[in-house]
């Protein structure tokens, strides 16, 4: 009786075999779907990157991400922080001319400082720039309701057609940005920003459509010039 009863058992759990492998290879499938699911993430990895890594692999960005480089500032960005970059695009750079660029290429002084130019100190988002924009132009209306006069007769002479709400921040070259918002669009001084709000680990970066020039510094080089791209100074 035994034997009989131990015989069975042993059948049964022979029986019971190819289920179990069944459920464990079931339980493997639940196990490698997870991964498939963090294709939903790919939209904040950048959140893992710093500000000068995230230049580093956008394809749009290579031409900056060579003037950090060059000058040393990659370290600064990858760093210290947190900064808002503003970030001229490839087609940016190209807008400017083969020439000009290697010029620009060659004098690391003059690239330091059009680069610096590019980068505050704190993270601005375009809600944050919106927002100063709003307040700093509200200010300035507030504080001139007795120089109505003028203003119109400013306006008759073709002065005062300034749209938008601006705001101003200082760089890192010491020279100040004027970031115009209006109807959405947020330009720093004469380029548009046309991608906003990339967030990295020390900072943020809005893509623009246009280099940034200091102001007394000329990035034109002529046909014929050769040598130090000059830099202009006022009187």
């Amino acid at each position: 009786m035994r034997r009989w009863t131990a015989l069975c058992m042993c059948i049964l759990v022979l029986l019971a075999m190819p289920f179990a492998v069944t459920a464990a290879q079931a339980g493997d499938g639940n196990v490698t779907a997870t991964p498939y699911n963090k294709t939903g993430q790919m939209g904040n990895q950048t959140a893992n990157m710093t500000v000068a890594g995230y230049i580093a692999q956008d394809e749009n960005l290579t031409r900056l991400a060579e003037a950090l480089n060059v000058t040393g500032l990659y370290d600064t960005l990858n760093t210290g922080g947190p900064y808002t970059v503003f970030a001229p695009s490839d087609d940016a750079f190209n807008a400017l001319g083969n020439k000009t660029v290697n010029q620009l290429f060659n004098e690391t002084g003059n690239l330091t400082t059009v680069l610096q130019y590019h980068v505050v100190e704190g993270k601005y988002t375009s809600a944050n720039l919106t927002r100063m924009a709003e307040n700093q132009t509200g200010n300035q209306t507030g504080n001139q309701t007795g120089e109505s006069i003028l203003g119109i007769i400013g306006g008759l002479l073709g002065g005062g057609n300034q749209t938008g709400n601006m705001t101003t921040l200082k760089t890192l070259s010491g020279e100040s940005l004027n970031v115009t918002v209006s109807d959405g669009k947020i330009m720093v001084e004469n380029a548009t920003v046309t991608t906003k709000d990339i967030n990295a680990t020390n900072g943020v970066i809005h893509i623009i459509d246009k280099v940034l020039v200091p102001p007394g510094m000329n990035l034109t080089v002529a046909e014929n010039q050769t040598g130090v791209m000059a830099t202009e100074t006022t009187m």
